[in-house]
């Protein structure tokens, strides 16, 4: 939750300045000793608001396609300020999945899959989801919920995850105190 929590308020940065990251993955987040998160490689950023303030309709290509959202997938996809940003979310949220699991598996049985397996994976499957039988919160579950819709319209913004119960309920000491125990412990 805390590192989830701090990837969220750093996406909540970028978007109110109009920034897009636009490859948000594991790869992508760093952490020190503190538990403080970073976001990194912003290669594929794009800005999407003119020095006057215009809406900019920008390409969304590049990046690893394990991380795309469905809408990214469409030949020549291009989106404005919601639509990358919402490519954001989707990328978090199977980051979040991912780094809950341990493993990241969008074709079942399939290790490396092609990007046409990725493409009918994540365009025609369900969202990817904790599987039942995890032990994993409602909370977790909704949160991911939330960043997995596959309509991006629909799709949670980062300042509708940043009051998700998933972080506002948290013990946000106990939540610090628990990632930097994780993270000096892989160190």
């Amino acid at each position: 939750a805390e590192l989830a929590a701090q990837c969220v308020m750093g996406l909540a940065q970028l978007h109110s300045r109009g920034v897009a990251h636009l490859d948000v993955k594991p790869d992508n987040i760093l952490a020190n000793a503190r538990g403080e998160i970073k976001m990194s490689d912003f290669n594929l950023s794009r800005i999407l608001y003119g020095g006057s303030g215009e809406r900019l309709l920008v390409p969304i290509t590049g990046g690893t396609k394990m991380y795309f959202s469905p809408e990214r997938f469409a030949p020549k996809a291009r989106a404005g300020p919601h639509g990358a940003m919402a490519a954001d979310v989707w990328g978090l949220g199977v980051t979040i999945l991912e780094l809950f699991l341990g493993r990241l598996s969008l074709v079942p049985g399939v290790e490396k899959p092609s990007a046409e397996e990725l493409k009918r994976a994540i365009c025609d499957g369900k969202p990817p989801s904790v599987p039942e039988g995890a032990d994993a919160s409602a909370e977790l579950r909704g949160f991911l919920a939330a960043c997995l819709e596959k309509e991006p319209a629909r799709r949670a913004t980062v300042a509708q995850l940043l009051s998700h119960p998933f972080f506002a309920q948290r013990d946000v000491h106990a939540s610090r105190r628990a990632l930097r125990e994780i993270i000096v412990d892989t160190l």
